[in-house]
Parts: C-alpha cells; structure tokens; sequence
C-alpha cells in the first residue's frame, strides 16, 4: 500500500474508534446528553486535527528533499575472470532501479538523500558460474527517503545473463537490448515498471510474477516470442498489432524468414495494467 494511503487509512480507523466509543458510552448512559450534544458540534475538530497532519508531513518531506544532498555511491561488482556466465539476483524496495549495459566496468551506483547504509553485496563461484546476490541492508526508510532512492545497475555485456529481481514498492526501467539474457525471473509488487528485452543469441525463458503494477513489456523486432497469460483475467495491450491471439490467450509474434532467437515468457498475477510491445525495426 502507498505511504499515503496507509496514512489516510489509519485516520478513518482512529475516527471510528473515536465515533464508535462516544456512541457506545451514550447508549450506555454513560454520557449525558450535554456532553453528547457538545461532541457533535466539535467533530470537524477531528477533520482539521487530519488536515493539519498530512499538511505537516508533506511540508516534512519538502523541507528534508531541499536541506538534504544527494550522495552518490559505486560499488564494483567483482567478477571471476573463468566464469561463462553470470547469475545476478537483486533485491529492491522503496525507489527506482535502473538496469543497463556496463560501458567497463560492472558496478553499482547508488544515489540517495544524505548518508545511507551500503547495500549488502554477495559474491559466488559456482563451477563455471559467477553469482552476485545484492539487497538492500537497510529495512526500514523514512517516508521522504523513497521517493529519491536510486539505484543504477550495470551490468556486463560479455557474459550470459541470468537474472532473479524482486521489488516491493519500486519503479523498474530494465534495459536488456545490448544484453545476452538467457534466464530472467521477476516479482514485482505495486510501481511502474518498463522491460525492454534484447535479441537473444539463442533463447531467453522468462517469468514475470507481478501484483498491482502497471508493466510495459518491449519485444526485440525479428524474434519469434510467445507471451503466455497464466492469469485469464489479466488485460493486455498491444498497441502495434503485430501479435497474434491464440486460443489459450497466449500471445505470439509471426514467424519470418529474418527471425534470430527466441523469446518465451510466462506472466501471472493480479496485474494493474499490462503493455506489450514490438520495438520499431528501424530503431533496432
């Protein structure tokens, strides 16, 4: 649920307990009829004490965006100079996270209001495979904390890419065009989240799991990809036409002389509002 909405829902919950006990003490007999006569009169005072408060906390999260500077942090991702392959797993609340290809190096680049904890970074060799795990080490956030969060992830262009991202609250731009992505699995939770996936090299399975989200999946031109709706009562867009609808409610893209790669995706869940679209030819 949004901050704001569990602030605006934890009001009504205290006036009804306020409403519910005056109501309760005078059908008991418990207050007079002066005293509930008084209570009537002064009840917007609660409507103004609410108004007063949601006006002092968003003043709080100005004043703390302006007097607070912003701190910019890179954190090298070490990677093993043997490995043919990468899995890189993340985990992410309250923010925005940007993927991208790394132009050098592989890092972290973290951009915060004021000093923050570092996330925690976790490496691993297994057999011929790189693991990376990275998570936020700080739980908790103040509320004007979240809306400044920003984490950058770039990644390698060199290597087979498997990737695990779970989110809570955030906004997702994931940039794979310039990526060899063979694995990827997603569970988002409530934000915006945008997907554009690159061609493969030979094949990339995907799982997206996301409730209430808005997701905006772009497709590489001249791939063949099946979307298959795991949910039937999720409600698709695709705005080009270029997809066809099975009758499973799987969407597919037309096979062509040209097409390089496939791309085979499942998504569930409660979703808000889902996009899928084919990435123009010409920009490709």
């Amino acid at each position: 649920m949004h901050p704001l909405a569990k602030r605006i829902a934890l009001l009504v919950s205290l006036f009804s307990l306020v409403a519910g006990l005056f109501l309760l003490g005078y059908n008991l007999r418990l207050l007079s009829r002066g005293t509930m006569s008084l209570v009537l009169n002064f009840w917007p005072l609660l409507l103004i004490a609410a108004g007063f408060m949601l006006v002092f906390d968003s003043t709080k999260k100005r004043m703390f965006a302006h007097a607070t500077g912003m701190t910019t942090s890179q954190f090298p991702l070490p990677l093993d100079a043997s490995a043919s392959e990468l899995s890189c797993r993340v985990q992410f609340s309250y923010g925005r996270l940007v993927m991208d290809r790394a132009v050098g190096q592989a890092r972290l680049v973290t951009e915060q209001p004021g000093p923050a904890a570092a996330p925690a970074i976790a490496t691993e060799i297994m057999g011929d495979r790189s693991a990376i795990s990275i998570a936020v080490s700080q739980p908790l956030f103040p509320s004007q904390f979240k809306n400044a969060n920003t984490w950058r992830l770039e990644l390698p262009d060199s290597l087979p890419l498997r990737l695990t991202l779970q989110l809570h609250e955030a906004e997702l731009r994931m940039d794979l065009r310039n990526l060899d992505v063979e694995s990827l699995d997603l569970h988002l939770e409530s934000g915006v989240q945008e997907i554009l996936l690159g061609r493969p090299s030979r094949k990339l399975s995907g799982v997206i799991y996301a409730s209430g989200s808005e997701v905006s999946v772009v497709l590489p031109a001249r791939v063949f990809a099946w979307v298959r709706l795991l949910n039937p009562f999720c409600r698709v867009d695709y705005p080009q036409g270029d997809l066809e609808k099975r009758e499973d409610g799987s969407l597919i893209t037309p096979q062509r002389p040209d097409s390089r790669g496939s791309i085979e995706i499942d998504v569930d869940g409660p979703i808000r509002a889902l996009v899928i679209d084919i990435e123009d030819a010409a920009e490709t």
